[in-house]
């Protein structure tokens, strides 16, 4: 049986879909923020005691580097301290979090990681039944940051199927769920992940790796060769016509329009932050300050937020610099992942999911959680001792290792 501490932290990863916030000295918070918070201390506190394990500063290793250029480049943008303090602690908070769960042996426990899934299931059916009773609301973009459930939850229950018991009934509604929630990104990357379980998880003998290894060469090629081809002939001016993405349609875009239309808006978050990238090019307009470099760019003030692209807002904010620190850190990361996939499946196609969904959402907690969480999961070897039969929804053998994964209770 799972104990209360694992319920506890379960449910504290939960907390960083729920936009639930609080009052701390004037300032409103998310509860989750105030969770990060508190982790920083707890953290500095094993440092200072020389219990910091070696592998949690490794898994947080290119976060603290990104951290230290998020001070330089605000302070040569002359960027206001609050604003860089805010930053440093948003990053940080977040994996002072799972680094508190990955010293007190957590992350490296399937059983903890299939409560976390079967918390996020709860809170994924908790946010459908909430739309279903709310009509008015014909989509899920008033849903903030839980509207991040669906995927993640269909994710998680995937990657431990073999631990929960009853998980191909949970994936079966999880998937129904995902479907009414209409998040394409979500979807993107449940297939990410389900394709990567396919070609580079599964137990393949030295010629079907070389097959795979061959078939996917001379996909890459034929798409590379498609596409380069498709450039020279017609170049790129005929997509963003047929897209209605090219120069005239971002000037004379209907900017009242743009406030109903969500793909009309995303457009002109695009365009206009390209452009700001393309001004700032190398070490960008400093940390909390793009929606300052919008707004002139707007009619309605309102319409001048984050671009919904991860990738675009980094490089906007830190530059060509800072975006080759975070996004190549988790690419060198996830290749490690990749390399050690046979042993730990479960980071490497968490890292999947996020890598396909960063070019779809916008800088937040959650992602933020999202994109760190793959570093921390079974970063060092456990000795797992048998979950108690009388578990309810966990299988009482468990084990990261695909080869074990068929033992049942």
């Amino acid at each position: 049986m799972a104990k209360p501490l694992e319920h506890l932290a379960a449910f504290a990863v939960i907390l960083f879909f729920i936009p639930f916030r609080v009052s701390v000295a004037g300032v409103n918070l998310y509860l989750a923020d105030l969770l990060g918070i508190i982790a920083i201390g707890l953290l500095a506190i094993a440092t200072l005691r020389g219990q910091l394990l070696h592998s949690t500063i490794k898994a947080s290793g290119f976060i603290v580097v990104f951290v230290i250029y998020i001070v330089l480049c605000g302070l040569i943008n002359n960027v206001p301290s609050k604003l860089i303090l805010i930053e440093m602690v948003q990053w940080l908070s977040i994996a002072a979090f799972l680094g508190v769960l990955h010293q007190k042996n957590l992350l490296a426990s399937p059983r903890f990681l299939s409560l976390v899934a079967l918390y996020a299931f709860g809170g994924a059916i908790y946010t459908a039944l909430w739309h279903l009773s709310h009509p008015e609301f014909n989509d899920f973009k008033h849903l903030e940051n839980t509207k991040y459930f669906f995927g993640f939850c269909f994710a998680m229950l995937y990657v431990m199927r073999h631990q929960i018991r009853f998980s191909h009934l949970f994936l079966g509604i999880a998937f129904v769920m995902l479907l009414m929630s209409g998040e394409r990104k979500a979807m993107i990357g449940v297939v990410a992940v389900l394709i990567a379980d396919y070609l580079f998880c599964r137990p393949l003998n030295a010629r079907q790796q070389q097959n795979i290894q061959t078939m996917l060469v001379f996909a890459l090629a034929a798409i590379s060769l498609s596409v380069l081809s498709a450039w020279l002939t017609w170049g790129t001016q005929p997509l963003l016509d047929a897209i209605e993405f090219n120069r005239y349609d971002i000037l004379f875009a209907d900017q009242e329009e743009a406030q109903w239309d969500s793909e009309l808006w995303r457009k002109l978050l695009l365009a206009n932050g390209f452009e700001l990238f393309l001004s700032h090019p190398w070490l960008g307009v400093g940390p909390k300050m793009l929606p300052d470099y919008l707004e002139p760019l707007f009619l309605n003030p309102n319409l001048a937020i984050y671009t919904h692209n991860f990738v675009l807002d980094v490089a906007i904010e830190y530059g060509t610099v800072g975006l080759f620190i975070l996004i190549g850190g988790f690419l060198i990361g996830a290749r490690k992942l990749y390399r050690q996939r046979a042993q730990n499946p479960v980071a490497f196609l968490l890292s999947v999911y996020i890598l396909a969904m960063v070019l779809f959402v916008a800088v937040n907690s959650t992602i933020m959680l999202m994109f760190l969480l793959p570093f921390f999961v079974n970063t060092r070897v456990e000795t797992l001792s048998p979950v108690a039969p009388r578990a309810t929804f966990i299988k009482a053998s468990v084990t990261v290792h695909r080869r074990h994964a068929k033992e049942k209770s």
